[in-house]
């Protein structure tokens, strides 16, 4: 993947439900008041702050922006940081991303509109648990390869989050101790809500999304 450069601010992309609430502390001692976030208040209906992050950054003071980008909802990188240049994330088997984003959606009780009547099936096969959304510029089966390697200074997944965050902090330049991180946001699930036969049709109809996981966990196993 591509070298940290910094002259330029960093993108941290939250993906819903990969131990981002966990890790963010990390990034807080990372980069200080120099961490700023980016995330729907869905309390208020209030859309992501925009920041001015090229005037804001400098060698002195490094500027990350942190959080949920979401182009489906309006609030996608495109929409708020077109002229980005170097991004990092961490992402999770889509599954049990998918899975676990609906729990955490019907314990937390709000924006109840995005659960389809409160089925499971419907919820995970539908396009906005797609990792998709969430990435600074539209992938295809043709480009993900080279969207990864090109914009992206590392790429973590969550069966190796230590790991991940290891080699995140050697990318940036920054220390991270292994097992200091705390599991934090973790959400029960029903397992008796999940039909055997669900991961299947989930895998054949999110394609892209898992061959772009496993694409970057060949990277850790």
């Amino acid at each position: 993947m591509k070298e940290y450069d910094s002259n330029l601010p960093l993108v941290v992309i939250h993906v819903p439900k990969t131990a981002g609430v966990s890790v963010r502390g990390i990034y807080k001692s990372w980069y200080s008041d120099g961490l700023l976030f980016h995330y729907y208040d869905a309390v208020k209906g209030a859309m992501p702050q925009k920041y001015d992050l090229v005037g804001m950054h400098s060698n002195e003071r490094p500027v990350a922006v942190y959080g949920h980008f979401n182009k489906a909802r309006g609030f996608g990188v495109e929409h708020y940081y077109p002229d980005a240049k170097q991004f990092v994330t961490i992402l999770r088997d889509p599954f049990e991303r998918a899975v676990s984003a609906y729990f955490y959606l019907r314990k937390q009780g709000r924006e109840a509109s995005r659960i389809p009547d409160g089925d499971l099936r419907e919820y995970v096969l539908g396009p906005r648990v797609s990792i998709l959304n969430q990435f600074p510029c539209e992938v295809t089966m043709d480009n993900y390869q080279e969207i990864i390697e090109s914009l992206f200074i590392e790429v973590g997944v969550t069966e190796h989050l230590d790991e991940s965050m290891a080699r995140i902090a050697n990318k940036i330049h920054k220390e991270y101790q292994p097992g200091t991180l705390l599991h934090l946001n973790a959400t029960e699930r029903d397992q008796s809500m999940i039909p055997a036969d669900l991961k299947e049709e989930f895998m054949a109809n999110k394609q892209l999304d898992y061959a772009i996981y496993n694409y970057v966990r060949a990277k850790y196993d």
